[in-house]
């Protein structure tokens, strides 16, 4: 197909409208060429589609922190080639993902939705997610490129950092997706480096065009484009959302001005029409035909992925698997109602969700006596309401009723919802409506005050039978994503008694954002206890059991898009709560369900510690799979976690002066705490298993490490093999990780290994990728911290 020739048939004006989306999720059709629409949607764990509510569920994975836990390329292309699945089913042409910056700083507020803090690590991960959904003609997008490692200050900062940084380390993921995988289409960050904004650098051309022959089309993030005459002749080929911002009219007259070269839009054009061709969106092409799978199958797969991500951090005197009958104290508000997914743009509604409560119940071991206890409730968030908990006041039904009302009280729109979440953008009524009414019956359970409350910016009215509340929630920021991915809450105490039933009403006036969307959350909280009351109850009960296993983990309010973490501890309560419960069990094991590294103080007063990161819909499944001996745990940390935040060697997110300086240039992650001599309590690359393996180094040079694994245990499990390079020059070039591979083994089963190394660490940026001198250690570790065997070549 011509391409060029194409492009030659467009006037300047349908070239422009061309690079500039239709609205938040779609790109323009122009008849005359043969080219349709092409939608994207947001999509690191889970595929939304253009319809954001409960009434078009996606499948819900872990999160990338998990999916980079399995340390498995082949796993990855399945998530691929299910991902391509959910794209087609909602239409949806380019998957916005996946999310390759790095761990720069535990604080990062979407450090859950990237994948390492290592380069390679995350480059052949993602390499290997991109192959596997673009061969099913569905499109991935890199994001966001690049050094996008922290939210505060996210569409003004300037992160500051040496070339030679950049290259071997930000950009690197970037590199190696892009010649490994070809990704279709690159999202150019919010954040400036080194002066530009990303939608107007010249690294769009020089480095990603030029250098690395790379022909996809770069997507702005959304409203990321803030000028037209440097956009324009810079390397950004798509501006999103449409039709309203920079580009369109302004960039129209700029080319007829002579301000930006008709040359640079033909260019984006090209780039915009060959992203068509690949979709089958142009002339008469058809979508690729996905690999299909059924339901029950993709249950499965999320099951599987979610087992594969553990990691079991701590197993002292081998408490865990719980194979035989117990009585199990099961404590925290975690195990009751879970964190599946992270907050932000990653999130989806799921199909279903398996709490780590009910998978623990349904799937315990014959003779198995389970109960709970909430321990302390640490989440001061709002509990979305859902059909369980609300009832539509005119059908009766489970869900609530939503109404846009005109200024004149007519009803412009009435929908039957069944979520706590409400999305509408570029609506045809979007100008014209005066509120937005949602009403629903709650019903009491216990006695107490329960509180109500909504989430938003703007003016609101919540009505709780005959009490009305009304006020203002300000905007902190001008970050408008953070007030629609996570608003800030009010809520307000009403006490019931069990059984009574109240109507409440929230009401959402139009011109609460400045942008043409109407986003809000409607939730609750239940009557609680005192912090010591509830302690009471979960020492107890840990006391008359056999094992308690603990919950504690993060909520949307500490781990989330639009903000960073003050700090890595969990919430009040929870450490407290760990103590308590492991003075007095026989056996305690702590099960962390948080995105990102965090502080565990009782760490060493714990009998076993499992990580499930954020782990998708079928996380109670997962999690029972591997604490029941079903599925031997094989994952490995992606970051390293620390004892006490004051040992991080790396922390700082936050600006000074609009400016934020990688001060501390090549050094993140394990080669800033190998640099400092510090020692983690968590090392990247670290995970146990329920069997023993032997590994031998048998011979290595710097394109391939040959290594020996021997199941020298009882049980099947996989051994990941990592393989570590450090050169003579150590100033010049600390340990890195230079190449990993998976096996699974059964008992006294083994097998040798060829690990592919990649080639640019082996090399160093000065202007140019250039070799380094002197003589390499290839080491065999079993993390980035251990001495392991090594050859010199």
């Amino acid at each position: 197909m011509d391409i060029k020739a194409k492009v030659a048939q467009l006037s300047l004006e349908d070239k422009i409208k061309l690079l500039t989306g239709e609205d938040f999720w779609t790109t323009y059709a122009l008849a005359d060429i043969g080219l349709r629409k092409m939608v994207v949607s947001d999509g690191p764990s889970g595929v939304r589609g253009e319809l954001w509510d409960e009434r078009s569920p996606s499948l819900s994975l872990p999160s990338a922190t998990a999916f980079a836990s399995t340390w498995d390329t082949e796993v990855m292309g399945v998530i691929g080639e299910v991902m391509a699945h959910e794209a087609r089913r909602k239409n949806v042409d380019v998957v916005l993902g996946p999310t390759i910056n790095l761990h720069r700083s535990p604080l990062g507020g979407r450090h859950f939705e990237a994948y390492s803090e290592d380069s390679v690590l995350s480059g052949k991960l993602a390499a290997a997610f991109v192959r596997g959904i673009q061969h099913q003609g569905v499109g991935a997008c890199l994001k966001h490129f690049v050094a996008n490692d922290a939210e505060t200050d996210r569409h003004t900062v300037d992160n500051i950092l040496d070339d030679q940084t950049l290259r071997e380390v930000y950009a690197l993921p970037f590199e190696i997706a892009v010649r490994d995988s070809n990704p279709w289409t690159i999202m150019s960050a919010y954040n400036r480096v080194n002066g530009p904004k990303m939608a107007a650098s010249p690294l769009l051309n020089s480095m990603l065009k030029s250098e690395w022959g790379w022909d996809g089309a770069v997507i702005s993030d959304w409203t990321g484009v803030q000028s037209t005459v440097d956009t324009g002749n810079e390397g950004n080929d798509l501006e999103m959302p449409g039709p309203i911002g920079f580009w369109g009219e302004k960039l129209l007259a700029a080319v007829k001005s002579g301000e930006v070269s008709e040359k640079a839009v033909d260019s984006k054009v090209e780039r915009i029409l060959l992203l068509a061709s690949r979709v089958g969106k142009l002339a008469e092409q058809e979508s690729k035909k996905v690999k299909q799978f059924t339901n029950a199958q993709l249950q499965e797969i999320a099951r599987k992925i979610g087992s594969q991500s553990i990691v079991l951090a701590k197993n002292q005197n081998s408490v865990l698997p719980l194979e035989s009958a117990k009585t199990i104290a099961v404590v925290g508000a975690h195990a009751r109602f879970g964190r599946c997914q992270g907050g932000g743009s990653a999130t989806v509604y799921p199909t279903e969700f398996v709490t780590p409560l009910e998978g623990l119940t349904s799937n315990a071991p014959a003779g198995t006596s389970i109960q709970y206890t909430l321990g302390v409730n640490a989440d001061t968030g709002l509990i979305q309401f859902d059909k369980n908990y609300l009832k539509n006041p005119v059908t009766g039904a489970g869900g609530c009723l939503a109404e846009v009302v005109a200024p004149d009280g007519s009803i412009l729109l009435s929908e039957n919802r069944f979520g706590g979440f409400f999305n509408w953008a570029t609506q045809p009524w979007m100008f014209q409506y005066k509120f937005i009414r949602v009403s629903g019956i709650f019903t009491a359970d216990n006695d107490g005050e329960y509180q109500f409350g909504v989430g938003m910016v703007g003016n609101y009215k919540v009505t709780i039978g005959d009490a009305v509340h009304e006020g203002f929630i300000p905007m902190h920021s001008d970050d408008l994503g953070e007030f629609v991915l996570n608003p800030p809450c009010r809520s307000f105490g009403h006490t019931l008694r069990k059984g009574e039933e109240v109507l409440i009403q929230w009401e959402y006036p139009q011109g609460s954002l400045p942008i043409p969307i109407a986003s809000f959350l409607i939730g609750f909280r239940e009557p609680s206890r005192s912090q010591a009351e509830e302690f009471l109850d979960a020492t107890a009960l840990a006391a008359k059991s056999d094992v308690a296993i603990v919950f504690v983990g993060t909520t949307a309010e500490i781990e989330s898009e639009g903000h960073d973490r003050k700090d890595i501890s969990l919430p009040d309560g929870q450490d407290q709560l760990v103590s308590a419960v492991a003075k007095v069990a026989k056996q305690t094991i702590v099960v962390v369900n948080s995105g990102s590294p965090v502080e565990m103080p009782w760490f060493d007063e714990v009998d076993a510690v499992l990580f499930t990161y954020f782990g998708g819909q079928q996380m109670g499944s997962a999690l029972a799979d591997v604490v029941y001996g079903v599925v031997n745990p094989a994952a490995r940390t992606p970051t390293t976690w620390a004892r006490l935040m004051s040992d991080l060697p790396v922390v700082n997110t936050t600006p000074t002066k609009g400016e934020l300086h990688y001060s501390e240039g090549r050094f993140i992650g394990y080669r800033a705490w190998r640099k400092s001599n510090r020692v983690p309590l968590i090392p990247f690359g670290h995970g146990l298993s329920y069997t023993s393996f032997t590994t031998e180094l048998l011979s290595a040079d710097k394109s391939t490490a040959k290594v020996k694994v021997v199941n020298t245990g009882k049980r099947f499990g996989a051994e990941v093999v990592q393989i570590y390079a450090t050169n003579s020059e150590a100033e010049l070039f600390e340990r890195r990780l230079v190449g990993f591979a998976k096996v699974e083994l059964q008992p006294g089963e083994s097998a040798t290994v060829d690990v592919a190394l990649e080639p640019l660490v082996f090399k160093s940026f000065h202007g140019k990728w250039n070799g380094v001198a002197g003589n390499w250690m290839i080491t065999l570790a079993e993390n980035a911290f251990a001495q392991g065997s090594s050859i010199l070549v």
